[in-house]
């Protein structure tokens, strides 16, 4: 052990040798799909409000689909605008753009009109993939974008069974009047013929997506994902260990706008051949529901979702032993959620611990997982993916540090984006050429790794609170102190400027009491007496905040840059 992770690479030693040196697959999304499911065209592939889609209907609509985009022009290379949530045309149309060698710019339908503008203005997308739902503000600034040629308007019932599609309709007359560069999904389709030959070529590190950052120091990047991308990191997680069958289902809850809803929540089940059940609108607040309606054997979420299900009523007497990996990811998940997720889990016959991941979206989502319950360690986020290398390094200077010793989260292998689009130079901001040759990607989150190849995270290093007089001060460690007091539900850090000095900031927290707690006075006393005791007096909050609810991105995050502006 020379005592560097990046050389020893002490997590190998829960891999087999196979696994070790397994190869990763050379091939477009689409042949991952279709080689992997050829013996089995009669299984479940999409399960979509109980329409029931299998592998080989799944194949031949992605085959239409791209004989569509063929006849619309679409070819090698042209970029798609998609502003879809999780319908089955979603999964088509992002294997048919892998099959004819397109990419998807894939957008949250959500986002306002000027910032829709923007994304298509970047990638100046000719045709765009819309819900009908975010077609309004589409058209309203379509006419200042001239290069757009067609827009396709999908409904969520396209793909409803019959009774239920005959009800959605009644209950959501539209009243849209679309243009003449429209046309709708059933319209489109036919344009395509499953017997019109489509050519397949696999171009080693051709682009298939673009997934955006979150946008918390400005306009979200977009970040480029090959086919080799999500192969990688869909197949190191399939190799990885964990129990995953095709025989198994799969509830997909996280939205296909972001790498970790369409590499984890869509690709890698469906090569598995598993059953997903697409759900388009997640509500978080109905995630029991949709637990004891499926019975799902694997899921993946945020931290919220899993506080969320805790606290559910409907659950109190359900038997959860169907459940095989509750999979969480996303953020950091708090030592005292994941003790009482692992309660909660045990209470309910599932014999499995949460199943924690880490990664972020330019390495297409996962990274390293607790592949087993011998790899889940309390507080941590497991152990790097066969194929990765993650070690830490002092942000200053790039240096390797040690076991142990906190640093900056580093990321190397195949699941590293090819860069931001058209923009080199915050490309080159977080992919870094080392001395030992390697590209690392720079995470910006700070941890450490232990000799047994664990990996920990200590806080993202953007949200680190450096004082005038250059001390860091941790915003999880004053979030850990005042969670452990038992008087809080929940409870963030910020920064917030310090008016005495010319530079530097100081922390606020913001705080969630419990229910049962009403008086805030009390609370904050006890708060405050707690810090003295527990932090360092240069990381004791200088104001202290109560509300309702700590506010969440659309994915489930706590939204720390809202905090800060309140």
């Amino acid at each position: 052990m020379t005592g560097y992770p990046s050389i020893d690479k002490p997590w190998l030693k829960y891999y087999s040798e196979e696994v070790i040196n397994a190869k990763l697959p050379k091939k477009t999304l689409y042949r991952c799909l279709k080689d992997n499911n050829a013996d089995f065209p009669n299984n479940t592939a999409l399960n979509y409000f109980n329409n029931k889609i299998d592998y080989k209907t799944l194949i031949e609509k992605t085959d239409i689909t791209a004989a569509a985009l063929s006849q619309l022009g679409i070819k090698n290379g042209d970029i798609i605008t998609f502003l879809m949530p999780t319908l089955p045309e979603t999964v088509y149309l992002l294997y048919a753009i892998s099959k004819i060698g397109a990419i998807a710019n894939m957008v949250d339908p959500r986002t306002s009109a000027d910032g829709i503008k923007k994304y298509i203005c970047e990638v100046k997308s000719k045709v765009i993939v819309t819900v009908d739902a975010a077609y309004e503000k589409l058209s309203e600034i379509t006419n200042e974008l001239e290069f757009i040629n067609k827009i396709i308007v999908v409904s969520p019932a396209d793909s409803l069974p019959l009774p239920i599609k005959i009800l959605f309709k009644l209950r959501n007359r539209s009243k849209i009047k679309y243009k003449q560069n429209c046309i709708k999904w059933e319209n489109f389709y036919s344009l395509g013929d499953k017997r019109a030959s489509v050519e397949e070529k696999y171009i080693e590190n051709r682009p298939v997506v673009i997934v955006h950052t979150g946008g918390t120091t400005g306009f979200p990047k977009g970040v480029v994902l090959t086919n080799d991308n999500l192969n990688a990191a869909a197949y190191q997680c399939l190799i990885s260990g964990i129990d995953m069958r095709r025989e198994h289902t799969w509830l997909n809850i996280m939205p296909p706008f972001i790498a970790y809803g369409v590499g984890n929540g869509l690709h890698l089940p469906l090569i598995i051949g598993m059953e997903v059940y697409l759900i388009p609108q997640f509500d978080p607040n109905k995630f029991d529901r949709l637990i004891i309606k499926y019975k799902p054997n694997h899921m993946v979420g945020v931290p919220s979702h899993y506080g969320n299900l805790i606290k559910s009523k409907n659950l109190v007497k359900a038997d959860l032993s169907y459940i095989i990996a509750p999979t969480v990811g996303g953020d950091t998940m708090d030592k005292n959620l994941e003790i009482a997720t692992n309660s909660f889990l045990k209470e309910h016959n599932c014999e499995y611990a949460i199943t924690k991941g880490y990664g972020m979206t330019e390495v297409c989502a996962a990274v390293s997982v607790c592949i087993s319950n011998e790899c889940n360690k309390l507080g941590s986020v497991g152990i790097p993916f066969s194929h990765t290398l993650i070690s830490i390094f002092d942000p200053d200077t790039d240096k390797e540090l040690k076991y142990g010793e906190p640093g900056e989260i580093c990321i190397s292998g195949p699941n590293t984006m090819l860069g931001y689009f058209n923009n080199e130079k915050e490309t080159n901001h977080i992919i870094k050429r080392h001395s030992d040759g390697e590209l690392w990607v720079h995470s910006g989150d700070i941890g450490y790794m232990t000799e047994e190849g664990f990996l920990y995270i200590l806080d993202r290093l953007k949200r680190i609170i450096i004082r005038h007089d250059g001390f860091k001060i941790f915003p999880s460690e004053i979030e850990k102190c005042i969670l452990s007091t038992g008087l809080v539900k929940n409870v963030a850090a910020v920064k917030i400027p310090d008016n005495e000095h010319v530079q530097g900031y100081l922390p606020a927290v913001f705080i969630v009491p419990n229910e049962e707690n009403i008086n805030n006075d009390e609370i904050e006393e006890k708060i405050k007496n707690a810090c003295k005791q527990r932090l360092p007096e240069y990381s004791l909050p200088k104001e202290y905040y109560f509300i309702d609810s700590l506010p969440l991105t659309p994915i489930g995050k706590v939204d720390y840059l809202k905090l800060e502006n309140l």
